[in-house]
């Protein structure tokens, strides 16, 4: 029970909750680690039913830059498990550029048995501009998804209705605005109480090339600014503490995203499995009845096994 408790709070909410530790040392000041992500190659349209992780020096990516702490590191999954089936949805969150910010970020979240996969995560630079919502259109477009939904704290709805006629241009889809309830601690508050028992779980997928594509994109930025801009900085600096972040807008889409998946990451995968199975198993005894029957797919007259 309680290592469910530590799963659902995460380790910095468990110490002040159940420990009643208000003192965070330097490893809790910072919760969410990149050493807990899940980060392998995401297919547009299947993914795997079940992802084991596992944080060893075989799975570790050498190659990948990390702008994180001493220490961080990327890790393949262990093994996967399963069929390779359809996601169950997927949706583009955009954080419209504020006044005074400098990137519009953007993450594409899709969900399937409990897991979140990330296949583009990133910032674009201005915000209502044309190229910029071109530029999300396509990005929609590309990855097949399901809806797009707005932060709308921001704007009172101007984006949302300058990126609708490009959208249904370019790749007609659904399109929401999401109003996010500030929690008494802040935007930061509420970013990592969503994001840390998802990745204390190790329920967030992220693919190789996001984290190439975030830093590359920065580094158009001065050389004593840019490391601020990416996502994976963002995430592994990110406190409680009101103004902790430089910028936040790649980590907030990417927080808004795994948000809209929040209600559904109680999905089991293993019950998920079986099901799939048994859907399977199913179709496979309904084809050998008919077959031993001698009816055609469809054809409900009686046969002699019938008669």
């Amino acid at each position: 029970d309680l290592e469910e408790r530590r799963l659902s709070y995460g380790n910095s909410g468990y110490a002040l909750q159940y420990m009643l530790n208000p003192r965070l040392s330097d490893a809790d000041r910072y919760p969410l680690k990149i050493n807990d992500l899940i980060v392998t190659n995401i297919d547009s349209e299947l993914a795997p039913q079940k992802l084991i992780y596992a944080q060893t020096p075989d799975n570790e990516y050498r190659d990948l830059p990390c702008v994180g702490f001493n220490g961080d590191r990327f890790y393949r999954p262990e093994s996967r498990v399963g069929d390779m089936i359809p996601y169950t949805g997927s949706v583009l969150a955009i954080d419209p550029s504020g006044r005074g910010r400098d990137e519009t970020g953007y993450a594409v979240c899709k969900m399937l048995n409990g897991f979140i996969y990330t296949p583009e995560c990133g910032g674009i630079k201005g915000g209502y501009e044309k190229p910029t919502l071109i530029e999300l259109a396509n990005i929609a477009k590309r990855n097949q998804v399901n809806k797009v939904i707005i932060e709308a704290n921001m704007g009172d709805g101007m984006f949302t209705e300058l990126l609708k006629p490009i959208l249904n241009s370019i790749y007609p889809c659904g399109i929401e605005e999401v109003r996010h309830t500030r929690a008494s601690g802040g935007k930061e508050q509420r970013v990592i109480d969503t994001l840390e028992p998802v990745l204390a779980q190790h329920k967030l997928v992220i693919d190789p090339q996001v984290i190439k594509h975030d830093y590359n994109t920065i580094q158009a930025y001065p050389v004593e600014q840019k490391a601020t801009y990416s996502l994976f900085y963002q995430l592994s600096r990110i406190t409680k503490d009101r103004g902790s972040l430089v910028h936040d807008d790649r980590l907030e889409a990417l927080a808004m995203g795994v948000n809209y998946w929040v209600q559904a990451m109680a999905q089991d995968p293993e019950k998920k499995m079986q099901a799939h199975k048994k859907k399977l198993l199913d179709k496979e005894l309904k084809d050998f009845v008919r077959m031993a029957q001698g009816r055609k797919k469809g054809q409900k007259k009686a046969s002699w096994i019938t008669i």
